[in-house]
């Protein structure tokens, strides 16, 4: 590059006006094709658009800017400008444009172009070009027309590796692994793009022990292959193969997608500290984390409440400027929240600059759970007023929140809301709440009707005991029997209907019931669950049981 065009900065081609001039200056030719390898094409595209469809332009303008295009994300702008010249004959497609345009097609799967740009490529007798035949293959690849992509190569007087790997990685990934194999042992030179891609294809189709015999044997691996083996292994939950093998994996090939999928496979097993563990090893190895991994360890942190580490990486969040995505900010906001703090988790709310249904549902059961019932209230009336729909889970949280704090009238309009409004079908868990809310109030009666009104549902069994305990926590002993009976209809061998009911009679003083639902338990071969709780002196676990002492467990 000359030291006149490097330092030319790509604004500098904005007063540049669009002209009927059939001549662009070479200065500009040259800088668009600098923007096209860099990620200032916007600018380019710009440019170029400034500059008109210039009757005897350089091919080489359009070649720049269509695969500008195709390079950068636009795809079918490619294809539109490569129509346009077509169309207007402002210039001949050359071998420089069909790989580029081909490439776009691939991008989008454009199978009707694809064919069409291939019988340009016959009119102008390209299609011995070896870039243009290798684009070919990859495009039919892309679109699912193996046959037509065997077609090309067949017809190639000389591949090279790239032609073999198109190829290759097309069988591997349309389960044609066999066939991906013979190829692979007709290849005349491989590289590790090669293996890559059959490993890959076995371990895709669950064939992991050839897969790894193939990966043992691989005379050239770089971190994509190791990714593919541990990838498979994480695939398959084979949790400690994936561990032994990252253990295994040069240093200096780890990337952040070698640490995600060990963090993946540690988050779903909950080994915590190592995702924290892992967490560092990232940072010490001087890879920026992605917010999937930032994410995981904010998680981590919450389930083992590691307070201190969080706020570190919440410093660290806030130093490299992270955006607070919905996701991100959930899980800060839920770690504030578990670990005791739930002012700060409210704090990290506001400063989201992205909010979904998560982060509400976040923010209204967490603030339930810390029993700030009115503050949870305020949220859902928030949450109405934007555009975001509250779902199921919206609902069990604000009415998790009537519950703790005691709001009955509250809890009626939200579970009516829920009904009428949104049409949302009542779950267990929302029944739960609202019989909850109900029997704590004392509302017996009223809870009874709602568990009716209900009971075709296959989970009226919790229902009829929240209200046979509440019943017996009251003394109602009415619609405690009432409750029973409807528990015993549903399961006769329910033992904690028959000591609730017992329970009930011995408080009331009605000592004769009380002793007839215990004989009626002693003949049906019931016993009462014995509570029971254990303690850990040195290496010995003891466990002490009601009514039976102390045992130890070996």
């Amino acid at each position: 590059m000359s030291a006149p065009a490097a330092i030319v900065p790509a604004t500098s081609l904005h007063p540049i006006h669009a002209s009927p001039s059939s001549h662009i200056p070479r200065r500009y030719l040259h800088l668009l094709q600098l923007c096209r390898r860099t990620t200032e094409y916007s600018q380019a595209h710009a440019t170029f658009t400034k500059l008109g469809f210039a009757l005897n332009a350089n091919p080489s303008t359009y070649n720049s800017i269509i695969r500008g295009y195709a390079t950068f994300g636009s795809p079918d702008l490619a294809i539109s400008l490569f129509r346009h010249v077509l169309l207007e004959g402002f210039a001949s497609p050359n071998s420089m444009t069909f790989p580029s345009i081909l490439k776009a097609c691939s991008a989008i799967s454009a199978s009707f172009e694809a064919r069409q740009i291939h019988s340009q490529i016959i009119k102008r007798d390209l299609q011995t070009d070896r870039y243009t035949q290798n684009a070919l293959i990859n495009v039919y690849v892309r679109i699912g027309s193996l046959s037509d992509s065997l077609l090309v190569f067949d017809r190639m007087s000389q591949r090279d590796v790239v032609s073999w790997n198109t190829v290759l990685a097309g069988m591997a990934d349309a389960g044609f692994v066999g066939e991906a194999r013979e190829i692979f042992d007709e290849m005349p030179e491989r590289d590790v793009v090669s293996w890559s891609c059959l490993i890959d294809g076995y371990v895709k189709h669950g064939l992991l022990e050839i897969a790894r015999q193939l990966f043992d044997i691989c005379p050239l691996k770089n971190g994509i292959t190791w990714n593919i083996v541990i990838g498979g292994y994480a695939v398959a939950s084979r949790i400690e193969e994936a561990r032994d093998l990252f253990n295994q994996m040069p240093p200096d090939m780890k990337d952040l997608t070698t640490f995600n999928l060990i963090i993946d496979i540690c988050m779903k097993s909950s080994r915590f500290e190592e995702v924290l563990n892992l967490f560092n090893q990232i940072l010490r190895s001087k890879i920026k984390p992605s917010n999937f991994t930032l994410v995981a360890a904010l998680t981590s942190c919450s389930r083992i409440a590691a307070l201190e580490q969080a706020e570190w990486i919440h410093d660290y969040i806030k130093k490299h400027y992270i955006k607070l995505d919905a996701v991100l900010g959930t899980a800060l906001l839920d770690m504030y929240s578990k670990c005791g703090s739930m002012d700060r988790a409210l704090h990290v709310f506001y400063e989201m600059q992205e909010k979904d249904i998560c982060s509400w549902n976040s923010v209204i059961s967490n603030l339930a759970i810390h029993g700030r019932g009115k503050e949870a209230q305020y949220f859902f009336s928030k949450l109405l007023e934007t555009s975001t729909s509250p779902d199921n889970v919206t609902f069990l949280s604000v009415l998790s929140a009537c519950r703790h704090s005691g709001l009955v009238e509250e809890g009626r309009r939200f579970f009516n809301l829920m009904n009428n409004l949104y049409k949302f079908k009542p779950t267990l868990q929302h029944l739960g709440c609202m019989v909850d809310l109900l029997c704590r109030a004392g509302l017996l009666n009223e809870a009874k009707e709602l568990i009716e009104l209900n009971k075709g549902m296959d989970f009226s069994v919790p229902m009829w005991g929240a209200l046979l305990e509440a019943s017996a926590r009251l003394g109602n002993i009415s619609m405690g029997e009432y409750a029973a009976k409807h528990l015993i209809e549903l399961d006769q061998h329910d033992t904690r209907c028959y000591v609730s009911l017992s329970n009930l009679y011995s408080r009331e003083g009605m000592w004769e019931d009380a002793a007839r639902i215990r004989k009626l338990m002693s003949i049906c071969g019931m016993e009462k669950v014995p509570g029971c709780s254990s303690v850990e002196v040195g290496s010995v676990v003891n466990e002490f049981s009601v009514g039976r002492g102390l045992n130890s467990i070996d």
